[in-house]
Order: C-alpha cells, then structure tokens, then sequence
C-alpha cells in the first residue's frame, strides 16, 4: 500500500478528504498534504444552517497543523482549507477540518498527547519532550479548559481542602482548592490574600454548586490563612485541621 493510501486510513479522514502527497523536507518534517474531494462539495452542509448546501468560493493556503511524530521525524498536515459561501445565507466562512484540534495549531491526536503529558509534569519539560515552545502548549491548555469549563459540575461538591504552593521567586503563591471526596483540583488563583476565598466562592456557582453546600474545609491552621470573617475552627480534630464554613464565607 503506498503512503498516500495508508496514511488517510491512519488519520481517519473519510471519504471528503484525501492525502495528496507526503513530502520530507529538509528540516526533518515530513509533511503530509491533504485536500478536499468532490465528495466534501456533494455531502457538505453549512454551518448557518443544516440544510444549506455549499460550494467553493477561495482558499486559505499555507496551513499547517502539528501532528503526531512520524517515526522520529516531526509530521505536519498540510492543507489549502476552502473557504465555503452558505447558498441559503450568503455567508462565508473558513471550512473546518475533522482533524484540527481546538488550539488551531494542532491536531486533535497531538493535543491529546499534549494533555497527557502535561498532566503528569509541568508544562516546560512537556514542551521539551515533545519539541514544543511552552507557549504553544500553555495556549492549548487553555483552550482545552474553557472548553471544558462549561461541562464542569460541582452541585455533590461538599469537602473542601485548600493549601497553598510557591510559584515563583519573590513570595509569588497560588492557593488551591481541592474536593476531597471527588479528588479533584476545584480552582486555583494567584496570591494569598483573603480575596482568593471570595474569587472561590463566585467561581463555585458558576459550575452548579454552592458555598452553603460545604460542610467542611481541610487547611493549614498558619496565621495567614485563618480568617474569622469566612471561617471558624470546629472543636474537633481528626488528625489534621478540620474547619467548618460559617455562613459568612
């Protein structure tokens, strides 16, 4: 089978998109080209509305998207992405290929490599493993959580843990916050002044939960994180420090 053949099988591309060619440039990149079929034109359908057919109207050439390694080599998809007037509406807009990812710069199967990666070790040696500028994937990080902000749910959120970790040189903390039941980090913002407990709470409701839902709030028990205005310390010890949230939280 010739790579034009295998590689649209490996990338999953359908019958609306072909590999049009596979080059290995000088660089070490093997780049693989791809472009639309007549089948795209015949089935496509507009994004305005779902029974809008479509027709070419230009091209966007040069994009590239970073995919995964071929071998050991870099590999990049190619592709002139037409842009697409909609015959019911009149509006053009740029097509959107199955396989770009939602940072743009990538693909769908690179991010989630990227993802994975960063969840196990910072970002800068992350970017380093995979040669990547630490820019790139701190922009696809953050695309990856506004998108998946939306879809959080913390309405059974009921124990909280918070501490705080240095984040750089000259006293630069971030507080987090942890559900320790559900075992997953909640927020994190930048300082450590009483103000972060107040950004909490206006960022717990946005995703369905409550301030008034937690019972209880694992912390350290230093000067600086005590606060009787939000919280009052239980009586009770269970190995650590427990508190309890006052309704002033």
């Amino acid at each position: 089978m010739s790579p034009e053949k295998l590689f649209p099988e490996l990338l999953n591309l359908g019958a609306a998109w072909r590999v049009g060619e596979i080059d290995f440039d000088p660089d070490g990149r093997v780049l693989i080209r791809v472009e639309e079929t007549e089948a795209f034109w015949r089935e496509g359908r507009s994004i305005f509305a779902e029974d809008g057919a479509v027709k070419c109207y230009d091209y966007v050439g040069g994009v590239c998207w970073r995919h995964l390694n071929v071998f050991e080599h870099r590999g990049d998809i190619v592709c002139r992405l037409p842009r697409a007037p909609c015959l019911k509406t009149g509006k053009v807009y740029r097509v959107t290929p199955p396989w770009e990812g939602l940072s743009k710069a990538f693909t769908k199967a690179f991010e989630a490599l990227a993802i994975l990666l960063m969840r196990e070790m910072p970002v800068c040696p992350a970017a380093c493993l995979i040669n990547e500028t630490d820019t790139r994937l701190w922009r696809l990080l953050r695309a990856q959580v506004e998108h998946a902000w939306p879809c959080v749910d913390w309405s059974e959120v009921s124990i909280v843990g918070c501490d705080e970790l240095s984040a750089r040189k000259g006293h630069r903390y971030v507080r987090v916050f942890c559900d320790l039941v559900g075992k997953r980090v909640l927020f994190a913002v930048e300082g450590k002044a009483k103000s972060v407990w107040e950004k909490f709470v206006a960022a717990l409701g946005e995703p369905h939960g409550h301030y008034r839902a937690i019972t209880g709030i694992s912390m350290d028990m230093s000067p600086g994180y005590i606060s009787r205005e939000r919280i009052k310390t239980s009586a009770r010890r269970r190995g650590g420090a427990t508190n309890s949230i006052s309704s002033r939280l």
